[in-house]
């Protein structure tokens, strides 16, 4: 399996497209994600999105951004987006996207990583701390998880 950065493959954009946002998008929001996509990688190196590749076919997603569309603007990055294909499930791709995120954002200098998700037990086996609740602007909510970043010595 390869995990890539959108940015580095610009002969499949358009198939890293759809995949993001035929699985996170709504049929009026396609634009949305193009221009998130287009335009990433910014000053401090986010947002990202990378694709996981499976001989050559693109079987997950996940994001690097500044906000998950939550309540919590303080906190970033927030790891996002996490996908893998139905038939790719079971494989551990999500468990290799989740520490490639882990590595990206400590290579870009970040000590914290956090994501929200109100699935139950997976990130916690991954050495992730649930720490509060954050609100999106649909009256949604969902538990913070956080990963320290810094070797503990």
């Amino acid at each position: 399996m390869e995990i890539l950065d959108v940015q580095t493959i610009p002969n499949r954009f358009d198939e890293a497209l759809q995949l993001f946002w035929g699985y996170w998008g709504q049929e009026n929001n396609k634009l949305f994600y193009e221009q998130c996509m287009l335009n990433a990688n910014g000053p401090d190196g986010i947002p990202r999105f990378y694709v996981a590749s499976v001989e050559g076919e693109f079987v997950g997603t996940y994001a690097l951004l500044r906000n998950d569309i939550n309540s919590r603007h303080d906190l970033y990055p927030w790891f996002a987006c996490l996908y893998v294909k139905e038939e790719h499930r079971g494989k551990g791709i999500a468990s290799e996207m989740l520490r490639h995120a882990e590595g990206v954002a400590k290579s870009l200098g970040f000590k914290m990583l956090y994501l929200d998700s109100n699935l139950e037990g997976f990130y916690e086996k991954l050495g992730w701390v649930e720490n509060g609740i954050t609100h999106d602007p649909f009256g949604n909510s969902a538990k913070i998880y956080e990963k320290s970043l810094e070797v503990v010595k």
